[in-house]
């Protein structure tokens, strides 16, 4: 993909001003299971992002490099109003440079797509960042995937600043889902209405 291609789509969609400053260096590549595949914006069901997706970037990690991943909606609940700016679904620091993200330190435990029936489409955002000073110890609780609680008014750009990854991530990708059948069945996982999106 053309480098002026990938910034117009972050762009477009407005990843940019509302989640980061500029555009990722490189594009991340995100599958799920099933071969669904995070494509710059492309609409993906809920059902089909609900397990961890394999997650790999070009050009290969640097074997010496540490690593943060982060998967994040900047639309709770909805994009016109999102109070909730940024709902974050995954973060995972110290990812070794060979990409096994297994052997992360994970922040937040995975939680797929979840958008609130009549909020339209919301916008998935992962984002990698090198972590310059090698191995993160991180203040931040724990969460787990049964519970929603601690994961709104987050905001990737300032995780970043704090634990001062590299200035710009260098892959990003994201894809677009809205509310379906299968939401509900989130929800009871996590213990919370429909609303609480």
């Amino acid at each position: 993909m053309a480098a002026l291609e990938f910034v117009r789509d972050f762009k477009n969609h407005k990843i940019v001003p509302d989640v980061i400053p500029v555009p990722p260096e490189s594009l991340l590549q995100v599958t799920y299971p099933g071969d669904h595949r995070v494509n710059l914006g492309n609409i993906l069901m809920p059902k089909q992002v609900k397990d961890i997706p394999v997650v790999r970037w070009m050009p290969p990690a640097e074997p010496a490099s540490y690593y943060t991943l982060c998967m994040t909606d900047p639309d709770a609940p909805c994009r016109t109003t999102p109070k909730f700016r940024e709902w974050h679904h995954w973060l995972v620091v110290n990812i070794p440079g060979n990409g096994d993200i297994d052997r992360g330190d994970v922040l937040s435990e995975y939680i797929g797509a979840a958008p609130a029936k009549k909020t339209g489409l919301h916008r998935y955002v992962f984002l990698l960042y090198q972590q310059p000073n090698g191995l993160l110890d991180c203040d931040e609780a724990r969460l787990s995937n049964r519970s929603s609680q601690g994961r709104g008014k987050f905001s990737i750009q300032k995780f970043s600043e704090k634990y001062q990854l590299s200035p710009v991530p260098v892959a990003g990708n994201f894809f677009q889902a809205q509310w379906s059948e299968y939401v509900p069945k989130l929800y009871r996982q996590l213990g919370q209405f429909q609303n609480a999106f």
